[in-house]
């Protein structure tokens, strides 16, 4: 039987993560897989771009920016490069 414990926790600045009061015996073997909390940080990509269109549109309205489907290209080629979006 495979029981799970789940625990949110943040890395501190040394890079550190301290698990304790853990609801198993000592010297038992555990398996330890740590992931990104993936709401977070689907949300700050999500900020991101929303945050990169909003500035090519505010240019393009503004008159600075002609060619939207430069814009368009410059804004997939960053989420291409930072996030590896296609």
């Amino acid at each position: 039987m495979m029981n799970a414990y789940k625990q949110y926790l943040t890395i501190s600045t040394s890079k550190e993560l301290i698990l304790s009061n853990l609801p198993f015996n000592a010297g038992q073997k555990v398996e330890v897989i740590i992931l990104p909390d993936e709401d977070e940080e689907s949300e700050k990509r999500l900020n991101d771009l929303k945050e990169k269109i909003d500035i090519g549109t505010k240019q393009i309205e503004e008159g600075k920016i002609v060619d939207g489907e430069m814009v368009f290209q410059e804004i997939k080629a960053s989420l291409k490069q930072q996030y590896g979006v296609e």
